[in-house]
């Protein structure tokens, strides 16, 4: 259980849904054998898992700083530093094992999200754009979905589908990184950690989320337009959008405390990531 709790597992809510969008794009009306959705889902499992635990590994010392994180699992001493980092490369290894079930091509791409992942919290010592780094790194999700049934690259152009949802990924998560951040606005100045929030203030910080979350809306809207084109996936992108306003506007109009950003953060963009599922499913 605590190495549940370790690497939140269910933050997956976020990243399954748009993992098989990208598959559900790829497809069409084509059918799936339930061995490549086991061994997605199990990739999926593998890549989130190693992800956070590079994070919570690469953050340990300044989380035990920090009183909001002094309680996670390596500060407080419920998991040692050679366990987490036994149990980081193990999930990194269920991830590229996975990948290699699906195809080769899978596995040595593979590589790239976990390179994405081990960077990421390097990044937060010396870059205000950290945030766009992960989002990249979940950038991934859609195209490794895509290719987990189609293990093809070339032509790009085959492609497009699942990289206008990789861009949607990239801004959308990046916004909410952002908004996630300002938790920490005062610690991270104070320790040198460069969030936006910390760097720019929070009135510049929330301005450069929605600018983000503009951005994954345009990518959304194009995907809407020139792939989906049904009126029901119009109407599940004006709930994307929706919902995105709807976790701003509390975060802008309320008193920040974890409540309020685990609604934006967490519970918003958990729904929204069914939303995309769905609105690639009825196309």
């Amino acid at each position: 259980m605590k190495y549940l709790k370790f690497i939140k597992i269910e933050h997956t809510l976020f990243s399954l849904p748009v993992v098989f969008s990208g598959t559900l794009l790829a497809i069409g009306t084509k059918d799936i054998l339930w061995t490549q959705i086991l061994w997605i889902v199990f990739a999926v499992m593998g890549a989130r898992a190693a992800g956070f635990g590079f994070n919570r590994i690469l953050d340990a010392k300044i989380d035990a700083k920090n009183a909001r994180t002094q309680a996670r699992e390596i500060p407080s001493g419920k998991i040692s530093v050679s366990a987490a980092w036994i149990f980081t490369w193990s999930s990194a290894a269920l991830f590229a094992f996975s990948a290699y079930q699906l195809s080769a091509l899978c596995f040595w791409l593979s590589l790239i999200p976990i390179a994405l992942f081990l960077i990421y919290p390097l990044l937060k010592r010396g870059t205000l754009w950290c945030h766009l780094w992960l989002g990249l790194s979940w950038g991934t999700a859609p195209l490794g979905g895509w290719l987990a049934v189609s293990p093809r690259i070339l032509p790009f152009s085959q492609m497009a589908p699942a990289l206008l949802l990789s861009g949607f990924c990239v801004f959308w998560v990046a916004g909410f990184d952002i908004i996630y951040a300002l938790l920490d606005e005062k610690f991270d100045r104070e320790h040198g950690v460069y969030s936006m929030p910390a760097r720019l203030g929070q009135a510049n910080a929330l301005r450069a989320a929605r600018l983000f979350h503009f951005i994954s809306i345009l990518f959304l809207g194009t995907l809407v337009q020139q792939v989906l084109n049904s009126p029901l996936s119009f109407m599940f992108l004006g709930l994307s959008g929706a919902l995105l306003l709807i976790s701003h506007f509390r975060v802008e109009n309320e008193p920040l405390s974890p409540p309020v950003i685990d609604f934006a953060f967490f519970k918003v963009n958990a729904a929204l990531a069914f939303v995309v599922f769905l609105m690639v499913a009825v196309k």
